[in-house]
């Protein structure tokens, strides 16, 4: 059970702060027990209120800095993904996103990355599906690399690039 006040990644969402703990919003009748989650990257006051037994959605605590840091250090020699048919690029993508390690999460922007560096040699685009699912893992990833480093996003950015640069 996570503490008010502490910090989570919950599913698409991303980095949350657990605002509050309370019985069911919805029902009265509800004896469940429901976190108040406010998104880390969201100024428009956004509440989600999330199950604390859920086991559909990914909840879990944040990696630790040191843990941030290894990540880091082992972007270059993650693997990529293994997509073997360009017709599930997107379930793939999906799938791993769904999966919410952060390992996972990078090894999906390492091989957009990678493709996107391919790309670039022979003067085609990034496809639409690369695009939209570098910017959604970028999200994901960076916002944890930032709460976990207690560093901005755009320092967290910074270091990701060179890590898959260097």
């Amino acid at each position: 059970m996570f503490e008010k006040g502490s910090f989570v990644y919950y599913g698409t969402a991303g980095v949350c702060k657990v605002s509050d703990i309370c019985s069911s919003p919805f029902d009265g009748n509800d004896d469940k027990m429901y976190y108040v989650l406010a998104p880390n990257d969201f100024d428009n006051g956004t509440v989600i209120y999330a199950p604390a037994d859920n086991d559909k959605v990914l909840l879990r605590a944040l990696i630790t800095a040191e843990e941030a840091e290894n990540l880091l250090s082992s972007v270059k020699t993650l693997a990529p993904l293994e997509i073997t048919n360009e017709k599930h690029r997107r379930e793939e993508y999906r799938n791993a996103l769904k999966d919410g390690a952060p390992e996972t999460i990078a090894r999906v922007i390492k091989t957009i990355h990678l493709r996107k560096a391919a790309m670039l040699n022979t003067k085609k685009r990034l496809s639409d599906t690369d695009t939209e699912f570098d910017k959604i893992a970028r999200r994901a990833l960076l916002g944890e690399l930032s709460a976990s480093l207690g560093i901005a996003s755009a320092e967290a950015e910074e270091r990701l690039n060179t890590a898959l640069e260097g």
